[in-house]
């Protein structure tokens, strides 16, 4: 077994099984001798490198506009979800450090209330997996099926193949098989990569509720002021340990969610044109549907949370003074003069230190997809 498979995560569980299915595990172990590392060296030169390359190798070479449309988009997709996969697989040790860095902060809920709020922030984070399971397992099989429809033999995306699938029914056969695996395996990706940002920042968001907590409570117990020094200090230390889960949770999303928020922009606007000039029958205009919404459903909620943790961090500048300071020692409220300045520094969240990770970007990406699309318009009406 991988020496950092978790199998007894607490929040992580479906994030360690995915990268377990896709061989990301393995391949991070380089555990040469074992099966299981040359099964996911095949299935990720099949799919991880093979996919997008087939479909590069056709670019923009269909006589319809619709399936250069399809292509480019596909195409595109495709080389996102193997790079951010690489990217993933490369800082999957980190990962482990996050857990283990969330698991010190959780033994800090002592009190009813705080683990009360922990359980919420579980089920939050199941329903959160539950809702992304459903909208890819969507996509997986919008994608996968619609080529059935056709009149003429065709594959569920126009890609190179090394054999003629048009006249021989065993290289068609073969061909499909190949890129419905490789749909199954990058919709995964898609969903792992993607889930991850929004749930660490959940829990970043509920970690500095429980800071806030922890801290307005302080003074109003029969504590006396040493004991209240105490825990301000330990309140202290949770506001380090939660800025530095921050910090290393940057350093494994940031360049990932730089590579989807512009694949994404460039993406929601071909499938916005191809779904408004090109698609005619319902089926496309069901797959264009709700790949559009899959998109945005791979944004929306890492920059709703971006957002709600820069708020989160900043409602810890107001929880200090929701304490009993003022019935205080002259060195608890020292301490709190100085705490109240490092609370005052929001964290940095960047991706690629270029895109703020905030609402923002999702309204910038949407007026971006929409600028693209316009252009593609114009560019094919000449």
């Amino acid at each position: 077994m991988s020496t950092i498979f978790n199998k007894g995560s607490v929040y992580f569980g479906v994030i360690w099984s995915s990268y377990c299915v896709l061989g990301g595990v393995d391949l991070y172990d380089k555990r040469y001798g074992t099966s299981r590392y040359w099964a996911a060296v095949l299935l990720n030169v099949l799919v991880t490198l093979g996919f997008p390359l087939m479909l590069f190798m056709t670019m923009f070479s269909f006589e319809l506009p619709l399936d250069n449309l399809v292509n480019f988009n596909i195409s595109l997709t495709s080389a996102s979800a193997s790079v951010k996969f690489v990217i993933f697989v490369i800082r999957l040790k980190k990962i482990v450090e996050i857990e283990q860095r969330v698991a010190q902060l959780d033994r800090r809920a002592d009190t009813d209330e705080q683990r009360s709020y922990k359980a919420q922030l579980a089920r939050k984070l199941v329903i959160m997996s539950t809702v992304y399971k459903y909208i890819y397992g969507c996509v997986v099989v919008t994608s996968s099926v619609s080529f059935l429809f056709c009149k003429e033999r065709s594959l569920p995306f126009p890609a190179w193949f090394p054999t003629d699938w048009t006249t021989s029914l065993t290289s068609y056969i073969i061909a499909v098989s190949h890129q419905i695996l490789a749909i199954v395996v990058q919709v995964l990706q898609n969903f792992v990569d993607d889930l991850f940002p929004p749930m660490i920042f959940l829990i970043i968001v509920g970690q500095c509720e429980l800071l806030i907590q922890r801290l307005s409570s302080i003074g109003y117990d029969q504590s006396d002021q040493r004991a209240n020094e105490w825990k301000l200090i330990e309140c202290i230390r949770d506001h380090q340990k939660i800025f530095e889960l921050h910090e290393l949770t940057m350093e494994v999303i940031s360049w990932p969610l730089l590579v989807q928020f512009v694949v994404i922009s460039i993406d929601v606007g071909t499938a916005l044109c191809a779904l408004l000039f090109y698609a005619e029958n319902m089926n496309d205009k069901v797959y264009f549907s709700s790949f559009i919404f899959a998109m945005t459903m791979q944004i929306f909620p890492i920059c709703y949370y971006g957002t709600m943790v820069e708020y989160s961090f900043g409602r810890l500048h107001y929880a200090v003074y929701s304490s009993n300071w003022v019935d205080q020692s002259m060195s608890y409220r020292k301490s709190v003069l100085i705490f109240v300045e490092r609370t005052r520094r929001l964290p940095k969240q960047m991706a690629g230190n270029f895109i703020p990770i905030a609402l923002t970007t999702f309204l910038a990406n949407c007026k971006a997809a929409y600028s693209f699309c316009t252009l593609l318009a114009d560019s094919g009406s000449k």
